[in-house]
């Protein structure tokens, strides 16, 4: 979670529990070789959010630790349709952390428990939680970082204890109008009396479920890799995989699109066991099984060929090009060998880094681009390639090239690395471009 010289953020309410997290960061920042400053939020909803917000200030200030506060004022200002207070709250709080911690280039700590863990995970399980909601709070997520997640709310009450770390109980934890309340003062309370360590139980539960969920991710990501082709996913491909990695992966591509539904995996699913479906999944999303393949379109993101800039690459950040993410990322040999072996197609978008002489820019195809096949030591136009494998003229338009300035093609998407610009098993400088 935390390496020497991290700058680390604090998310600080006032309670039990991100006052023992805060008294952690505090005792062992020298020993850890950190920074650390806190951030609090004001929502201005309760009576005590102001009295909440001098307590933290003066407590900060005692200990010479940095506090950023924030005052939201939500109970005079209109709520999103649709969402609760508590959804709405959680938006604007963590819009608030994740901007002020990119500002200072800090990892971001939040105090959630085990015990918040287990309660989510009943939550999403009364829901009709997926695979990936069985997992509950993950330890780490991006730049945000929970350090007491193997912690029971119990263990943070006496840590508190036994160092006279003051802190503030919200009254609204007692109220059962929400439904999580109802999970920690009604549920968790007869779970103990069945099994005292349930808390325990149910964690060991979540991290079993991590390593499955993990193992169908990576299974997941090497079928999207080895079906995905110019004209959609090759139908026979994805076949082949089990129905349980089949639905992760259209989980996946349905999330990208803005149209995840259990409903629209399970009839999907059934469409590729018979090889025939199509429906328009959303307002702008139609999905199709024709042909063999296995197509999802998004009519508003066409763009005349004229209209497409190049954009610009920059190392380790995902660039947005045509609707699609796509990220080049430094690779270490370690890394490709132990991909390789999960996936023997993963050389095809590795480049050797030596040969990248200037800067690299995503754009569309350009009169007299070429590609070379290593297998087959062949070099062809990009024309000649799309017509013989009977690419549609109105997608030719919409395949993302990677190029140098100097206008060399490096990369195709659907066709991998060109061929000078490949990587081959005793390259050391290698990267790898991903499409997210």
């Amino acid at each position: 979670m935390i390496n020497k010289g991290d700058t680390v953020a604090i998310c600080l309410s006032g309670g039990a529990d991100s006052m023992a997290l805060f008294h952690l960061m505090c005792v062992y920042r020298e020993q850890l070789g950190i920074e650390i400053f806190a951030i609090h939020i004001n929502h201005g909803l309760r009576s005590e959010s102001d009295e909440e917000e001098n307590f933290i200030r003066n407590y900060c200030e005692n200990l010479g630790v940095e506090c950023i506060t924030t005052r939201f004022e939500m109970s005079s200002r209109q709520k999103p349709q649709g969402l609760s207070t508590e959804t709405w709250a959680r938006q604007l709080r963590y819009e608030f952390f994740d901007k002020t911690a990119k500002c200072r280039k800090a990892k971001l700590a939040t105090a959630h428990t085990l015990s918040d863990k287990c309660e989510t995970v009943i939550f999403n399980l009364c829901r009709g939680a997926s695979l990936k909601g069985s997992c509950g709070i993950p330890a780490v997520r991006g730049n945000i970082i929970r350090p007491l997640i193997n912690c029971t709310r119990e263990d943070v009450e006496n840590y508190c204890s036994r160092n006279n770390i003051p802190y503030v109980t919200d009254k609204s934890n007692f109220s059962e109008e929400y439904s999580r309340n109802k999970i920690r003062l009604k549920v968790v309370p007869v779970l103990k009396q069945l099994n005292p360590k349930s808390e325990q139980q149910i964690g060991e539960f979540t991290r079993e479920m991590e390593q499955i969920y993990t193992f169908l991710t990576q299974l997941s990501d090497t079928l999207y890799r080895n079906s995905i082709s110019l004209n959609g996913f090759v139908l026979d491909i994805v076949r082949k995989a089990d129905d349980v990695v089949i639905k992760l992966f259209l989980r996946n591509v349905l999330d990208k699109y803005g149209c995840l539904s259990k409903e629209n995996i399970e009839d999907i699913l059934q469409g590729i066991k018979d090889g025939k479906f199509s429906r328009q999944l959303s307002k702008d999303i139609l999905c199709e099984i024709k042909n063999g393949y296995l197509s999802f379109y998004k009519p508003r993101t066409t763009v005349p060929q004229t209209d497409v800039m190049p954009v610009a690459v920059e190392f380790e950040k995902e660039v947005q090009f045509l609707g699609n993410g796509y990220i080049l990322r430094r690779l270490s040999v370690n890394k490709l060998e132990k991909m390789k072996k999960i996936d023997k197609n993963y050389l095809n978008n590795c480049i050797n880094c030596d040969t990248i002489k200037c800067n690299l820019f995503f754009r569309t195809r350009k009169t007299g681009d070429t590609f070379t096949f290593s297998a087959r030591r062949v070099t062809k136009t990009l024309k000649k390639i799309f017509i013989e494998d009977k690419i549609p003229q109105k997608i030719r338009d919409r395949i993302a090239v990677l190029s140098d300035e100097n206008g060399n093609v490096i990369w195709l998407d659907g066709y991998g690395v060109n061929g000078p610009y490949k990587a081959e098993k005793n390259t050391k400088n290698i990267l790898i471009i991903e499409k997210m």
